[in-house]
This record gives C-alpha cells, sequence and structure tokens, in this order.
C-alpha cells in the first residue's frame, strides 16, 4: 500500500523525536540533556560540554562499558529550574526503571550526579539547590547564586510598584482643574 511517504520523511521524523527511536543497546543510565531555550540559555549548552568531556562520548553515543548513554530532549517541562538533566535508570532492568530530573545545575553539580551514579550512589533527585520551585536564586554563568525572597516578587508578599493611581483623588483633581479654569 502505498500512503505517499517518502521512506527518508520517516527516518528524518524520528531523528527529530530522538527518544522515540533508539538504533542501539542503550547504556544502564541513559542521561539526557535539556535543549530548549530556557535550558539553553541558563547554561544546558555547557552542561553539555562537561558530561560529553567527562564521558569522552556524544550525543546518541554510549560508554564503552554501557554505563551511560546520552541523549537530548526538548522541554521537560521545569523550566523554573532550568538547566537541566534527566536520568532513565535501567539497573534494574526495564521493569524496573526509574525516571529523575536533576535541576538548577552547574557542570560540577552534573559531573557529580554522574560519578554519584557510576559507584552504585543515588544523587539528590529535583533541584541541586533549593527545597522546590520556590524564587531562592538561580544558575547565573555556571554558579549558583542565591536570592532573598524579601528582594523578589512572590505571591507571598505585597508587588512593588509602579502602582496604579487613585482614580478617586484623579477625579477630584480633575475636577478642581475644570473649576478653576471655570471661575478665571
Amino acid at each position: 500500500m502505498d500512503f505517499g511517504i517518502v521512506l527518508i520523511g520517516i527516518s528524518v521524523s524520528n531523528e527529530f523525536h530522538t527518544g522515540l527511536l533508539l538504533r542501539s543497546k542503550i547504556g544502564k543510565y541513559h542521561v539526557t540533556i535539556c535543549g530548549t531555550t530556557p535550558c539553553r540559555l541558563n547554561g544546558s549548552e555547557k552542561i553539555a560540554k562537561a558530561i560529553t568531556d567527562h564521558l569522552g562520548i556524544q550525543v546518541g553515543q554510549t560508554t564503552k562499558d554501557g554505563m551511560f548513554t546520552l541523549g537530548e530532549m526538548e522541554c521537560m517541562g521545569c523550566c523554573v529550574n532550568a538547566p537541566m538533566i534527566c536520568v532513565a535508570d535501567y539497573t534494574k532492568g526495564v521493569d524496573g526503571f526509574s525516571y529523575n530530573y536533576y535541576e538548577d545545575l552547574t557542570t560540577s553539580d552534573a559531573i557529580n550526579i554522574l560519578e554519584t551514579l557510576k559507584k552504585g550512589g543515588k544523587p539528590k533527585v529535583g533541584s541541586q539547590h533549593r527545597n522546590k520551585a520556590e524564587p531562592a536564586g538561580s544558575v547565573q554563568g555556571d554558579k549558583w547564586v542565591p536570592g532573598k525572597l524579601t528582594e523578589r516578587t512572590t505571591l507571598l508578599g505585597e508587588p512593588k510598584g509602579p502602582f496604579c493611581r487613585d482614580l478617586r483623588v484623579a477625579k477630584k483633581e480633575f475636577e478642581d482643574a475644570q473649576a478653576a479654569a471655570a471661575a478665571k
């Protein structure tokens, strides 16, 4: 049956969705680096370089010892905690795998996570520097820079100005100005 689809078109589509079709054996840990704009703006390219240099592989490859496979994922959905990586842990087989996000990463955080996994440890899941997604700081220039909650606008406090003017006062000023102009 001919659907009018060129075979190369199917291949290109699958290449775009990197996680849908893996053509080679995956390592015990499938490490994916977020490649969307918020993560890139916050340093995911540095994370990718640090990981590729550390493991000696490129995206789509597996280390010689079969421990790590490296991939890229488009949007992990935690942009507030960018940059981040995701690790699928297949050490207990396909049926017992886990899938964990590691967020607010510096290059040293990413390498420490890989080293902990390699030694059989369990790295801290989630943000590496805050308790949750509160505005407590961010990664800037490959460093975690803490922020003070009192210096930030949150849903917990009064927002900083500019505030809308009091329209009752503005109306009174306008009426007084009209009255003064009419009296001249």
